[in-house]
C-alpha cells in the first residue's frame, strides 16, 4: 500500500507535509527503487480509483502512529541493497536514506553501523557520531572498537570547531600606504551540539516509532560547515563497510552452521517471525501446516501429530523435533508432546524445517525430516506480555522479560494455555463407565516457565545456560486399542553450552515424569494406570574449521562426538529394562569449488545399545549455483529410526472385550525370547531448484524418491497354542486374574514402500506490505509385498496437499493473514478390539479444507496490539464435519481474541 507521503507527492491541492521538529532529520526523499518506478507508470481508471481510495485511508490516518512494517525482510533487503550500491558510488545522501528506510522496516545493528560509516565517509561528523552511539547502544560485540571510533571523531570535530590561531602582526605601514580592510565575515550558523559520551541517546523522530526490539533512531542534525570533515580523512578512521546482506535468510539446521538456503545440502523451509505473528496461531504444529510436504494432524484438543512426506501416525515418531538444537522428544514413546514444551510461540524467532532425512548429522529419529525451533536470543527485544481468550473457554497467556547488561543477557518467560476438546467423548449421565477424573471438556492445559542466559567471554566466545519447566494435562490418542488417553506430565530441562569460532560444546539434562490412564472404561475393566518416567543426559562436542586444501578449494569442516544416557521406566514396560548408553561420531566437509559448485559429504555412526551394533548414516550433496541467487541441488542419503522404549520393551496385558480374557502385548514373548526389532530404514534421492533471483518473488521445485523398509508396527495378534501352553505360556495370569488367550506386540512390517513425490512452492511480494505464498505437494506410494507378507494396505498420506496464504501489513497499523489448506482423502489401517481378539480394519477419511484468518491493529507506537483469529472458518459448509483421523475428534470452528503490550 502506498504511504501517505507518496499519495500526496505531486498531487494538486495535496496538504503539505508537516514540518519536522527542531533538530529532527529531514524526511527522506522519495526512493528511486523499482517500486517507485512502477508507481509512476500510467494507471488504468480502476487502478487510479484503488490508489485514491488507498490514499484517502492513509491520509485519514496521518495523525496515527506510522509504524514500521515489522519483519518485512524482503522489503528491508531491497532498500539495504539499494543503499549500499549508492554509497559505493559515493552518492552518500541518497544511500543513507535507503539504509534508514531499511532500518525502519526491520532494524539491524549492522545497518546502523553502515549508516554511521557512510556519514563519516561523507564528512558528516556529527551525524556519524550520533549513529555510532546508536550502534553502541545495541551492545554489539565490537562496542569497544566502535567507542574508540566515536572518540576519534569527537577529537576531529573539536579540532574543526577550534578557532584558528591568530597570524603574527605585520609591521605598521604608513597611513597613506595601509590597505583598506574588508568588512568582518558574517558568523556561520552552528549545528546543535551532540551530547557527551554517556548521555542519554536522542529520541526517535516524531512520527517514526521503532518496532519492538529496535534501538531508537536518533534525530540526526543536518550537516553544517562546522561538522564536515574531509571524506578520505574520516573514512580512514572507520574502516571497511559491512556489505554482507544482513536481511538474507539463514539456516543452521541442515549443516550445523549458518548459511543461506541456497547453500543448504537439504531442502529447507523457514517459518519466519512474521509468519508466526501474522498467523495468530498459538499451536506450533499449526504453524508448520504451511510448509510444503508437511503432514499435520489434530486428533484431540491436546494431541497434534506431525510428519514429513508421509507416514504420519498416532504418537508420530518419524520427525526429529529440536529447540535450539536440543531434542525435545519423549524417549518412552518417541513422539513429541507439543503442548508440554516450556516455550510458546511468542518466544520463537523462527522455525527451520529440513524437508528430508537428517540422520547424517543428527542420528536416530531424523527419519523423515527435522524441525528446529529457534527461540529469540537473550537480551533481544523488549519485555512484554500477550493474553488471549476465546469461545469454549480457550485461554492463552504469555509474559516475558529480556535485558542485556554488558556481556550478560537473559530472557525469562512464563505462560499458560488451555484448549478444550473438540468433541466430548463421554456424557455426564453415563453410569456404565468409569472415567479418569480429568474434565471431559479439557483437551490440553499447561503452565510453563523458561529461562535462558548468555555471557560473552570474549570475541566469538560465549557461555549459554538455560532451564525450563512445564506441567501439562493432555488428552491424546495412544496406539492400537488405546484411543482416548489422559496424561498428566511434567517436563524439566537444564543445559549448559559453550560456543566459539572453532569449538562448540553442550550438555543438557531432561526429565519427564507423568501419570497415564485411559479416559474412560466400562465398569469392571481397567483404566491401565501407569507412571511413565525418563531421565536423559546428553553431551556433545564439535570442532569446526575453515581451511583451503588445495588453495582453490575452501573446506568447511565439522567433526563431532556425542553421548546420550537414557533411563526410562513405565508399568507398561519390562521390569528389567536396562539403562542405555548411546554413542555417536559425525563428520561433514563442505567443499566449495569456486563460486558455482559446492560438494557436501556427511556421515555419522550411531551405537544403539538395544541393537548392540553401529548404524551408519551417509549423505552426499552437490549444489550448483548458475547465479549467486539460484541453486540446483542433488542429494542422496540414508536415515534410520531406532525402536522406542515402548516398542523394544513393551510388556502389558491388554483386557479384551469378553470379560476374563486378555492379550499379552510383549515384544519378546517366551516363545521367541531372542526376537529383535530392526531399525526403520529410509534411502532417499532428491533433486531441487531454488530461485531467489528477483526481489519480488522466489520459488522452489523439489522431486524426491524414498525407499522405506522395516517400518515398526503392531503385530497381528496370535492365539496361544496347546504346544505353547505346554511350555508354560498362556493360561491364567495370577497378577490380573484373567486368562491369557493370545499375544501380540511390535514387529517390522514386511512391506517395502516406494514413494515418489514432489513439492512446488513460492512466495510473491507484489507491493510493500503484501506477501502471497502458495505450495503444492504430491506424494505417491506403492507397497512392494514379498511372498508370504500379509500387511494391510493403507494410504494414510494424502496424495495431494495445497497450502496458500495472503499477508497484509499497513503503515497505519492494520495487518492480518488468511491461509487456506487442502488435503485429499486418506485410508487408515487401525487395530480395534473385536470380541475375543484385536483385529485390523481399514477406515477411510475424506478430503478436507481448512481456512484460518487473523486481523490485528497496532497502536501506541507499536507497543500495543489487539487482534482476533478464527480457526476452521469454513466449519459447517461441507457435507461432513472435519476430521483429521478416523477416530479423532470432529474439528469445529474456534474464535480467539488477543491483547499484546511491549514495555
Amino acid at each position: 500500500m502506498s504511504s501517505p507521503d507518496r499519495c500526496s507527492h505531486g498531487r494538486k491541492g495535496a496538504a503539505p507535509a508537516p514540518a519536522p521538529r527542531k533538530g529532527a532529520a529531514p524526511a527522506p526523499a522519495p526512493t528511486n527503487d523499482a517500486r517507485a518506478s512502477r508507481a509512476a507508470r500510467p494507471r488504468s481508471g480502476a487502478a487510479r480509483a484503488r490508489k485514491l481510495l488507498a490514499c484517502a485511508v492513509a491520509l485519514g490516518a496521518m495523525t496515527a502512529a506510522r509504524g514500521a512494517l515489522a519483519d518485512a525482510r524482503t522489503e528491508a533487503r531491497l532498500h539495504f541493497r539499494a543503499g549500499m550500491d549508492l554509497i559505493a558510488q559515493k552518492q552518500f545522501d541518497e544511500g543513507i536514506r535507503q539504509l534508514q528506510k531499511a532500518n525502519e522496516i526491520l532494524p539491524h545493528p549492522n545497518v546502523v553501523f553502515n549508516i554511521a560509516r557512510a556519514h563519516a565517509e561523507a564528512g558528516h561528523t556529527e551525524q556519524a557520531i550520533a549513529a555510532y552511539r546508536e550502534y553502541i547502544a545495541s551492545d554489539p560485540p565490537d562496542r569497544e572498537q566502535a567507542t574508540r571510533i566515536v572518540a576519534q571523531l569527537e577529537q576531529r570535530l573539536a579540532a574543526q570547531r577550534a578557532p584558528a590561531p591568530a597570524a603574527p602582526a605585520a609591521p605598521a605601514a604608513p597611513a597613506a600606504t595601509q590597505p583598506k580592510q574588508p568588512p568582518p565575515p558574517e558568523p556561520q550558523p552552528q549545528g546543535p551540539q551532540q551530547p557527551a559520551p554517556g548521555d542519554a541517546p536522542a529520541q526517535p523522530t516524531a512520527g517514526q516509532p521503532t518496532p519492538e526490539g529496535a534501538p531508537a533512531t536518533p534525530a540526526v542534525p543536518a550537516p553544517t560547515p562546522s561538522s564536515r570533515a574531509a571524506p578520505d580523512d574520516a573514512a580512514g578512521i572507520v574502516g571497511a563497510a559491512r556489505t554482507e546482506d544482513v536481511y538474507q535468510e539463514t539456516v543452521i539446521t541442515a549443516s550445523r552452521g549458518a548459511q543461506s538456503p541456497l547453500d543448504s545440502p537439504n531442502s529447507t523451509t523457514i517459518v519466519t517471525r512474521q509468519d508466526i505473528r501474522l498467523s495468530g496461531m498459538t499451536r506450533i504444529p499449526e504453524l508448520l501446516r504451511r510448509v510444503a510436504g508437511m503432514d499435520v494432524m489434530q486428533i484431540t484438543g491436546g494431541d497434534e501429530n506431525v510428519s514429513m512426506r508421509g507416514f504420519n501416525s498416532r504418537l508420530a515418531n518419524k520427525l526429529l523435533v529440536l529447540v535450539n538444537g536440543r531434542t525435545v522428544k519423549n524417549d518412552v514413546l518417541g513422539s513429541t508432546f507439543w503442548e508440554a514444551l516450556s516455550i510458546d510461540v511468542d518466544q520463537i524467532e523462527r522455525i527451520e524445517v529440513v524437508r528430508g532425512p537428517g540422520s547424517a548429522l543428527y542420528g536416530a529419529d531424523a527419519f523423515a525430516g527435522i524441525v528446529n525451533i529457534i527461540t529469540i536470543e537473550p537480551g533481544v527485544g523488549k519485555s512484554g506480555f500477550r493474553a488471549g481468550y476465546g469461545d469454549h473457554r480457550q485461554g492463552y497467556g504469555s509474559v516475558w522479560a529480556s535485558a542485556r547488561e554488558g556481556d550478560f543477557a537473559y530472557r525469562l518467560s512464563a505462560g499458560y494455555t488451555r484448549y478444550p476438546r473438540w468433541t466430548r467423548e463421554v456424557a455426564d449421565d453415563r453410569i456404565d463407565l468409569e472415567t479418569s477424573g480429568q474434565s471431559q471438556d479439557l483437551g490440553a492445559q499447561s503452565v510453563r516457565i523458561d529461562l535462558r542466559a548468555t555471557q560473552r567471554l570474549g570475541p566469538r566466545r560465549e557461555l549459554a545456560v538455560g532451564a525450563g519447566y512445564s506441567r501439562s494435562e493432555l488428552d491424546v490418542y495412544g496406539i492400537g486399542p488405546f484411543n482416548d488417553y489422559n496424561l498428566e506430565v511434567t517436563n524439566a530441562d537444564a543445559s549448559v553450552a559453550y560456543r566459539s569460532e572453532n569449538v562448540n560444546a553442550r550438555t543438557y539434562y531432561s526429565n519427564l515424569d507423568g501419570y497415564s490412564l485411559l479416559n474412560a472404561a466400562y465398569l469392571g475393566h481397567t483404566l491401565y494406570a501407569g507412571r511413565p518416567q525418563q531421565h536423559i543426559l546428553n553431551a556433545e562436542l564439535e570442532f569446526v574449521k575453515t581451511l583451503r586444501a588445495p588453495a582453490p578449494v575452501v573446506h568447511d569442516f565439522h567433526i563431532g562426538l556425542g553421548y546420550r544416557l537414557k533411563a526410562t521406566d513405565w508399568s507398561y514396560l519390562d521390569d528389567d529394562m536396562p539403562i542405555e548408553h548411546h554413542g555417536s561420531v559425525f563428520l561433514q566437509d563442505s567443499m566449495k569449488l569456486g563460486e558455482r559448485v559446492t560438494l557436501v559429504a556427511s556421515g555419522r555412526l550411531d551405537y544403539v545399545p538395544y541393537l548392540e551394533r553401529l548404524i551408519p548414516s551417509p549423505r552426499g550433496s552437490v549444489i550448483v549455483k548458475p547465479t549467486p541467487r539460484q541453486a540446483i541441488r542433488l542429494s542422496g542419503s540414508t536415515a534410520f529410526r531406532s525402536p522406542t522404549s515402548l516398542e523394544a520393551y513393551v510388556d502389558l496385558p491388554i483386557q479384551l472385550a469378553l470379560p476374563g480374557l486378555e492379550l499379552l502385548s510383549t515384544t519378546r514373548p517366551p516363545v521367541r525370547s531372542d526376537f529383535i526389532i530392526d531399525p526403520e530404514q529410509i534411502i532417499t534421492a532428491e533433486a531441487s531448484y531454488l530461485n531467489q533471483q528477483s526481489d519480488y518473488f522466489e520459488f522452489e521445485v523439489t522431486a524426491y524418491y524414498n525407499r522405506v523398509s522395516n517400518l515398526i508396527v503392531l503385530a497381528e495378534p496370535q492365539r496361544t497354542t496347546l504346544s505353547q501352553r505346554a511350555q508354560g505360556f498362556g493360561g491364567l495370569n495370577p497378577e490380573t486374574g484373567r486368562y491369557t488367550s493370545g499375544f501380540g506386540g511390535f514387529e517390522n512390517q514386511c512391506d517395502i514402500y516406494h514413494v515418489v513425490g514432489g513439492e512446488l512452492g513460492g512466495r510473491v511480494y507484489p507491493a510493500e506490505g503484501l506477501d502471497v505464498f502458495a505450495n503444492y505437494a504430491l506424494n505417491l506410494s506403492e507397497q512392494q509385498r514379498p511372498a508370504g507378507c500379509s500387511a494391510p494396505e493403507d494410504e494414510r498420506t494424502s496424495r495431494h496437499k495445497v497450502n496458500a496464504g495472503v499477508q497484509v501489513r499497513t503503515p497505519v497499523g492494520v495487518d492480518g493473514e488468511v491461509t487456506f489448506h487442502y488435503q485429499s482423502s486418506q485410508a487408515w489401517a487401525e487395530q480395534v478390539p473385536a470380541g475375543t481378539v484385536i483385529a485390523t480394519d481399514i477406515y477411510p477419511l475424506p478430503a478436507y479444507t481448512l481456512l484460518n484468518a487473523r486481523l490485528g491493529y497496532r497502536f501506541l507506537n507499536n507497543r500495543a496490539e489487539i487482534s482476533a483469529t478464527v480457526f476452521n472458518a469454513l466449519d459447517g459448509l461441507g457435507d461432513q464435519p472435519l476430521q483429521m483421523h478416523p477416530f479423532g475428534n470432529r474439528i469445529g470452528r474456534r474464535f480467539m481474541g488477543f491483547f499484546r503490550y511491549s514495555l
